[in-house]
C-alpha cells in the first residue's frame, strides 16, 4: 500500500454484493464532501476511498453519471429526513414552512459539494426531488387551507422560493443581505404569501 491509499478493504462473502454497493455509495458521499466539488469524484478515486479495484466498481456504477444519480437521490433523502426531523413536534402549517426551509438552507451551508450536485442538471427530475418538492407545495397548500397564505399557485410559488433560497445560499456573503434568519423568514414570508 502506498501513502494516502485506501487499506484494501475484506471481501464481503458470497451473496453480500448489497453490501459492497453500500460501501461504495457511502465512501463516494464522504468523497464528494472532502473534495468540495462533484467535477473532482471519479470513479476511480471512489474505488481508492473504498479500498477496492477500480474495476470493483463497475457491476455497481458502470459510469459515473450513474453514481452521480445515485448521490443526488441520497442528498435528496438526506434533506427530507432532516427537514421531516426539524418540524417533527411543530403543528402549525407555517411554523413548518419557516423551520423546512431553515433546515433546507442550513444543510446548503452545511454540505456545498451536495448542494452543487442537486443543482447539477440531470436528465430528468429525481425521484427525491420530486418527492422533496411535492412536500414543500403540500405545506403551502396546508397554510393556505388554513388562512394563513393568500397563494394562488402553490406549486409556482414553492418552485419560485427554492430558487430563491438556494441563490441565498450561493450569494450571501456577495451582498448585503440581513442576518439569515432574517432574510429565510423575509423569503417565506413574501414568496408564499404568507399573511
Amino acid at each position: 500500500m502506498t501513502a494516502g491509499e485506501a487499506p484494501r478493504r475484506r471481501q464481503n462473502r458470497r451473496g453480500q454484493g448489497g453490501l459492497l454497493r453500500a460501501e461504495i455509495e457511502q465512501a463516494a458521499l464522504k468523497l464528494l464532501d472532502e473534495l468540495g466539488s462533484p467535477e473532482l469524484v471519479t470513479l476511480r478515486g471512489v474505488a481508492r476511498a473504498a479500498g477496492i479495484t477500480g474495476p470493483a466498481i463497475y457491476p455497481h456504477f458502470p459510469g459515473l453519471s450513474e453514481l452521480q444519480a445515485r448521490l443526488r437521490e441520497m442528498a435528496f433523502d438526506q434533506i427530507a429526513e432532516e427537514t421531516n426531523a426539524a418540524v417533527a413536534e411543530i403543528t402549525d402549517p407555517r411554523a413548518e414552512m419557516l423551520a423546512r426551509y431553515s433546515a433546507y438552507v442550513e444543510l446548503g451551508f452545511a454540505y456545498p459539494a451536495r448542494r452543487k450536485l442537486i443543482l447539477t442538471p440531470g436528465n430528468e427530475v429525481s425521484l427525491g426531488a420530486r418527492v422533496a418538492f411535492d412536500g414543500l407545495v403540500d405545506v403551502l397548500n396546508r397554510c393556505v387551507a388554513a388562512g394563513e397564505s393568500a397563494s394562488t399557485d402553490p406549486a409556482l410559488d414553492t418552485a419560485l422560493l427554492l430558487a430563491a433560497l438556494t441563490g441565498l445560499v450561493q450569494t450571501r456573503d456577495a451582498f448585503p443581505l440581513p442576518p439569515l434568519d432574517a432574510a429565510i423568514g423575509e423569503m417565506v414570508t413574501r414568496l408564499a404569501k404568507l399573511r
